[in-house]
């Protein structure tokens, strides 16, 4: 019993640490927990798992890039897909914005996460810098600000402003762990009021992942694996960052 109540003092000391230095603090310990581990089997959620809103980009008459012979409304489908597989394998629950090759407006798109309670929601990209350019790697952006619409659109009881400081946290998971996963070029994350992230009412971010305009990571990118290891990495970060919100809740319940 003695050992048990240390085990309740310490636990409780990361909390109060946690509240102290912040959202970073306990995506670096959690981070250091999950680094050589796979994605979890068990399901770590209580009662209700966290829903998350995957976005694969463009669709329909808006096939976006087009470069070396891919067409990005595609790729950015078939990863999303593997980004929705990761995220119900740990238990997640999932709503896609499209799941074939149809258009839907930003606005509808950024709406489904207020309408659904999401606890975030993450828009699958591809990258262009002209055709032939060097450019490579991956970058994740998210909102600084949002507009009216999608502030009123924030659940009720729910910090709009807090939203947009977890977005910038929910980005540097993402970013780190899909760059670490698929071993590609980290070009950090960025702030841009993007309508499709901006106007939704939870943490969100934007990845994109790759440039199809570079020849060597468009070839990379035709590869199923590889667009498998973007969509392991990318569920990763939103399986780390998603935990991050629930881990001191799930230590305090045990006070």
């Amino acid at each position: 019993m003695k050992f048990q109540h240390f085990i309740l003092l310490g636990l409780q000391t990361l909390v109060a640490f946690s509240a102290l230095g912040g959202s970073a603090y306990s995506l670096v310990w959690l981070e250091r927990q999950q680094s050589d581990l796979p994605m979890p089997n068990e399901l770590f959620w209580d009662e209700t798992a966290p829903l998350v809103v995957v976005d694969a980009g463009h669709g329909g008459h808006d096939g976006g890039a087009v470069a070396n012979g891919v067409i990005e409304k595609n790729l950015s489908l078939d990863i999303a897909r593997g980004v929705k597989r990761e995220l119900e394998a740990a238990g997640l629950r999932v709503i896609m914005t499209r799941s074939g090759d149809s258009f839907l407006s930003l606005d509808e798109r950024a709406a489904l996460a207020g309408k659904h309670q999401a606890s975030a929601f993450v828009s699958v990209h591809l990258n262009t810098e002209g055709e032939g350019s060097e450019a490579e790697g991956i970058e994740t952006y998210f909102a600084e600000s949002r507009p009216l619409s999608a502030r009123q659109r924030v659940v009720e009881g729910a910090d709009s402003d807090h939203n947009l400081v977890d977005s910038a946290d929910f980005a540097e998971a993402v970013q780190r762990t899909v760059c670490t996963v698929a071993h590609a070029g980290n070009r950090g994350t960025k702030a841009r009021d993007y309508a499709v992230v901006a106007r939704a009412s939870c943490p969100a971010v934007l990845v994109e992942c790759g440039f199809l305009t570079n020849l060597n990571e468009a070839a990379r990118l035709k590869k199923a694996d590889y667009r498998d290891l973007l969509a392991e990495g990318i569920a990763r970060g939103v399986v780390l960052f998603l935990q991050t919100r629930s881990v001191p809740a799930k230590l305090m319940a045990g006070s």
